[in-house]
């Protein structure tokens, strides 16, 4: 089987993570900590970074490091990974939820205005699977109404809106070094920040909220977020070769879509002019409907894994009462009818082919 995504991994991994076990600093103290906090700093050209267990707990803490709490509301997208969904309602906060540009798959700035009131606090933004979001209109909102910009640049590392690196445009921004992104430490987030104050509240709540000077003495309400040492270490050997990650990238999907151009039953991922887009994983949308999961049966039967696009928040069972009122169309449709195609950075071209040719005999 073909797998959606696996790790791209050199050499220097399993250096760095021997280091790691040859001088016993394999928790959440040691070198590659700090490594991995500058190198990462460096290649956004923000001031600061922390490291984290997960993307998940980078959102959660980004949330918390700018005072929302019970009362507040956060603007979110529609069509996201659960997880920042889940950490808005984690922090005590209500969510809003607003509907997808189906062009970009990110947040729809058009109808964020209408969802902003005197409690919202936030708008969290992802740069949805390698697109940016058109952030000019939303900076101007969050100006306009004095509101904070969290961005969730999970997926797009390396991309950039108008020149400028995802993840250095709102007050707070998180990262993802799960297994199946772009780079890895295997789980893994990290905060960008050039807020010395929000870089300092979350050094504090990552590590159970105690200060940094005086161990065993408690500041905030603090969690456990930290990342290992050898999380660290390989995550520090991946941003070392993220610019090699990100060419190759390109041109696996410079391929697909010379495979796929000439299939006029699907709609392969267009970019806006104003967005440096990555290659994260080759999004397809299916343009007959009920279509999408006879396409998934048959390329499995064929050993590809390809997967469903996620659900829309609202679909979740925990969301599902809140927002049954409301429609989300390019949400729905978007969800209902794309998939994933394999993606690993050392997709070889032959597979590629391969792939995109069961997907023309599907549709023959």
């Amino acid at each position: 089987m073909i797998p959606v995504s696996s790790p791209y991994l050199d050499s220097k991994a399993k250096k760095y993570v021997n280091r790691c076990l040859n001088t016993n600093w394999i928790s959440s103290q040691g070198e590659y900590i700090s490594k991995l906090e500058k190198i990462l700093a460096k290649y956004h050209g923000v001031s600061y970074c922390v490291v984290t267990s997960s993307c998940t707990t980078a959102i959660h803490l980004a949330i918390k490091s700018i005072g929302i709490g019970t009362g507040d509301e956060v603007i979110c997208p529609n069509l996201t990974f659960i997880a920042p969904a889940n950490m808005i309602a984690l922090s005590g906060a209500k969510i809003q939820l607003v509907d997808i540009d189906p062009e970009t798959f990110a947040i729809d700035h058009k109808q964020i205005k209408k969802k902003i009131n005197k409690k919202t606090k936030a708008i969290l933004v992802v740069h949805q699977m390698g697109h940016a979001a058109d952030m000019d209109p939303i900076i101007k909102l969050a100006k306009k109404y004095k509101l904070k910009i969290i961005e969730d640049n999970a997926e797009s590392i390396g991309g950039k809106y108008k020149g400028k690196k995802l993840g250095t445009l709102g007050d707070v921004a998180t990262l993802s070094f799960f297994a199946n992104k772009i780079i890895t430490s295997g789980e893994g987030g990290a905060i960008l920040t050039n807020s010395k104050k929000i870089y300092e509240k979350c050094n504090i709540l990552r590590d159970h909220g105690m200060s940094k000077f005086k161990r065993y003495h408690h500041l905030d309400l603090g969690y456990n977020y930290r990342m290992t040492n050898m999380q660290a270490a390989i995550g520090f050997s991946q941003v070392k070769i993220l610019n090699k990650i990100l060419k190759k990238r390109k041109k696996q999907l410079s391929l697909y879509n010379n495979q796929l151009k000439e299939i006029k039953e699907i709609k392969i991922r267009s970019y806006k002019k104003w967005c440096t887009p990555v290659h994260w994983l080759t999004t397809i949308t299916i343009k007959k409907k009920n279509t999408r999961n006879k396409l998934i049966k048959y390329l499995h039967k064929n050993g590809i894994d390809a997967r469903p696009m996620i659900n829309p928040v609202h679909h979740a069972l925990h969301f599902k009462s809140i927002f049954k009122k409301q429609k989300f169309t390019n949400s729905e449709y978007v969800s209902a009818n794309s998939i994933h195609l394999p993606s690993s950075t050392n997709l070889k071209e032959k597979q590629i082919k391969f792939i995109c040719k069961k997907i023309i005999n599907f549709f023959k």
